[in-house]
């Protein structure tokens, strides 16, 4: 059971004011709030719930961690994110919570992504358009999206969609190194629309990888 955000006074000024003072957040459910066009840095979120569309649009996020939380199919703006890590995290739905170019150490380690049966071939979903790390993630029919960098570290990932840099068509564009180590894809990997640098995979597995117009960096 996780209780308004709205109703916790202190928790909810803390999210507004863009202060640095730390400070850990647990079991809120964050749906009732809107936060557009703030900060949050030091944060700590411990089993609170994510939900809502375009209620959290942040300037930026930063020192900010996401222990045990579920994102339950949310459209949110985490801004410029750096030194972010999501812990132990569930997402349900079709799930769009990522950060804007130029964010860096972003990582999700041991998280489950269940998007539904069958990913779309859409550009927003899960990640950042800088560099993201996946570790010992599990997903299904979800979208995960980085910018300049994807690792992927002992991940399985059924029926997944990719969204990796970014061709000239869709803005300034971006060109991602991508790094994938003791992984396993089921069903189809499918590469929208991306924009990649170089790649380097080693000791992983596909069973079927589907490339919707992506190119490489000349």
């Amino acid at each position: 059971m996780t209780t308004p955000i709205t109703s916790l006074q202190k928790e909810y000024i803390r999210l507004l004011d863009s202060s640095t003072a730390a400070m850990t957040i647990a079991g809120a459910d964050m749906a009732p709030g809107a936060f557009v066009g703030v900060s949050w840095r030091n944060l700590t979120f411990s089993g609170c719930d994510f939900a809502g569309d375009g209620n959290v649009k942040l300037s930026s996020m930063s020192d900010c961690h996401f222990i045990n939380c579920r994102f339950l199919a949310p459209s949110h703006d985490f801004g410029v994110m750096e030194r972010v890590s999501f812990s132990q995290c569930r997402s349900q739905g079709r799930s769009i919570f990522s950060g804007r170019d130029g964010s860096r150490g972003v990582v999700f380690e041991g998280c489950t992504f269940s998007g539904g049966s069958s990913a779309p071939a859409e550009f927003e979903g899960i990640g950042c358009t800088g560099e993201v790390v996946f570790r010992r993630c599990t997903g299904h029919g979800d979208v995960l999206v980085a910018g300049t960098r994807l690792t992927i570290e002992h991940c399985q990932f059924d029926n997944m969609t990719f969204v990796i840099g970014r061709q000239r068509s869709r803005g300034a564009q971006l060109a991602a190194t991508v790094v994938i180590e003791h992984s396993q894809g089921t069903g189809v990997w499918r590469l929208v629309d991306g924009r990649m640098k170089t790649s380097r995979i080693e000791n992983s597995s596909f069973e079927r990888i589907v490339n919707d117009g992506s190119e490489c960096e000349a």
